[in-house]
């Protein structure tokens, strides 16, 4: 009875075990016919590189048949000479066994183009554990990656094109300005003048009437200065980048109503015009955002010198506000123009960095390389 239920167990377990090796081998047929049938290379190869099945996505992108592959050493096929990485990863596999499993390298096809491919790769193992080969799934992202490419080539020459016009618009700006100060400015300043000479002359109801004038002309030639401070502020040329924030530091105090303070280190800022431009808008941009939200009781611009670069901060005790989401919808969000101008800083070789939260006010710092 002993021998009869002995038999009867080896009989079931051979049977199971025949079962199991005829799933393995359904689900073998199965996978190789996905990797034939899909849009996805693929590749095996043994431990000395030998390639041992390949699919017909692969045979289409490299333009050779499958008889002239298979044998064949994937290196000495495949891998372009200058894949250096590649070849000494697979070496330490043949002692290791051990590969990474995501890589991308380039592939050469029959007529010595290149193919960039984005590998997954599994080692593989007989029934004993030892390493027989790896099978590498791989996806041709060569066009995506030369459209990409492009894109960046394309963002950069707009981001430069973007620059050049912001460069353009300042010195019209700056023609205009001139035009105001040296036409409309000094002809008021005359019209002033003469208009203070005929006080002498004139009395009565006529005197009166003549102060009201003069008045008048006096607030027209303070707008006008304004105006001129506000499309291109002759400081920023004629003294530095300094002056011209002491001035805006003053001027939105006079205009919003809340203590504005600026101070500097002293030290020596050489800067091109293109960057006191573009550092001058940043402060303006942060210092209207404070008046527009932040809602704030002080204001501090500060400047100074760090290594080579330029260092502003201006700091407000206002309500703050989340940057992450306003950074979102910086888009549509008109009122922060100022993550805007970050990416003419970038392009221009320097960094806006904005520390803000909910009730603890905002920090804007920007850093900027100097001249020379």
């Amino acid at each position: 009875m002993l021998s009869l239920g002995w038999w009867v167990t080896l009989r079931r377990e051979a049977a199971r075990r025949r079962q199991v090796e005829e799933e393995l081998r359904e689900a073998l047929a199965r996978s190789r016919e996905m990797l034939e049938k899909g849009q996805f290379i693929s590749v095996m190869v043994d431990r000395e590189a030998t390639i041992t099945f390949c699919n017909d996505f692969f045979l289409k992108i490299v333009g050779w048949r499958r008889a002239e592959v298979l044998g064949a050493n994937w290196f000495d096929r495949f891998i372009p000479q200058d894949q250096g990485t590649v070849r000494r990863l697979f070496t330490a596999f043949c002692s290791t066994g051990e590969f990474p499993t995501h890589l991308q390298n380039d592939i050469v096809t029959r007529d010595g183009g290149r193919r960039f491919i984005s590998w997954n790769n599994t080692v593989q193992r007989d029934r004993s554990g030892a390493v027989t080969g790896i099978l590498a799934i791989g996806e041709d992202i060569t066009d995506r990656i030369r459209a990409e490419n492009v894109l960046a080539s394309h963002q950069e020459q707009l981001e430069k094109l973007a620059a050049e016009l912001s460069l353009a618009e300042e010195r019209e700006r700056r023609r205009l300005a001139a035009d105001l100060h040296d036409r409309i400015g000094q002809s008021l300043a005359f019209a002033s003048i003469k208009t203070r000479a005929l006080r002498e002359f004139v009395t009565g109801d006529g005197g009166r009437h003549l102060a009201d004038l003069t008045g008048l002309m006096e607030q027209v030639i303070q707008d006008v200065r304004t105006l001129i401070f506000r499309i291109s502020p002759p400081l920023l040329y004629e003294v530095g980048l300094e002056a011209a924030l002491e001035w805006l530091a003053e001027s939105i105090q006079q205009e919003h109503g809340f203590a504005v303070t600026f101070s500097d280190d002293g030290g020596v800022k050489p800067l091109a015009d293109d960057m006191k431009v573009a550092l001058y808008q940043v402060a303006r941009e942060a210092l209207i955002n404070a008046a527009k939200h932040a809602r704030p009781g002080r204001v501090a611009v500060e400047t100074g010198c760090r290594g080579n670069r330029i260092v502003i901060t201006i700091r407000d005790d206002g309500i703050g506000f989340d940057p992450a989401s306003v950074a979102v919808n910086a888009a549509t969000h008109s009122g922060f123009g100022l993550f805007n101008i970050r990416q003419r800083m970038e392009t221009l070789g320097g960094e806006v960095e904005i520390d803000s939260r909910p009730g603890r006010g905002t920090t804007v710092t920007v850093t900027a390389p100097l001249a020379g």
